[in-house]
């Protein structure tokens, strides 16, 4: 019986904030992940909230007719962070990716705190065991900026 391959999987993660959002583009698997690529963009400066929501989801929708995703992981707010008008901006916010998803075909979308990030790459079920996590299969995992960490956590943790 010949062995199963495991597909080489095409992951979209996210990091959004109240003001901007920073995404990711994994493909690989888990032992050997490649970012393909990268980036982000502040929001339009002057914008009603519907028509800041529009932005976020054309934004994510632009991602994903450039890049055959077969999934997309968010990095979610971590529990303390979880108060006032800045958070449910940024839920609103994620909420944009769920449409633009939605509008593409695609049912594979995840929200994920540090701890469920940790226990899907293998670690124990807590946040704090993702420093001890080897990044190394990402040479310049380090050099990276604190959002593209999260989101680059986050699609990494969706790859079979």
């Amino acid at each position: 019986m010949a062995a199963r391959r495991r597909s080489k999987a095409c992951v979209l993660g996210l990091r959004f904030s109240n003001s901007d959002y920073t995404w990711v583009v994994l493909k690989g698997t888990k032992e050997s992940p490649t970012v393909c690529a990268s980036g982000g963009a502040k929001m339009p400066k002057g914008l009603h909230r519907p028509q800041t929501l529009s932005w976020f989801c054309q934004e994510i929708e632009l991602l994903i007719s450039q890049n055959g995703f077969t999934k997309i992981c968010i990095k979610n707010t971590e529990a303390m962070a979880r108060k006032g008008n800045t958070y449910e901006m940024r839920v609103d916010h994620e909420a944009a990716a769920f449409i633009a998803a939605a509008n593409h075909g695609i049912k594979s979308v995840f929200k994920k705190v540090n701890a469920t990030i940790a226990k899907d790459m293998g670690l124990k079920g807590k946040g704090k065991y993702l420093k001890t996590f080897d990044t190394s299969p990402i040479a310049d995992f380090d050099q990276r900026t604190g959002k593209e960490q999260d989101a680059i956590m986050a699609a990494w943790s969706e790859l079979p």
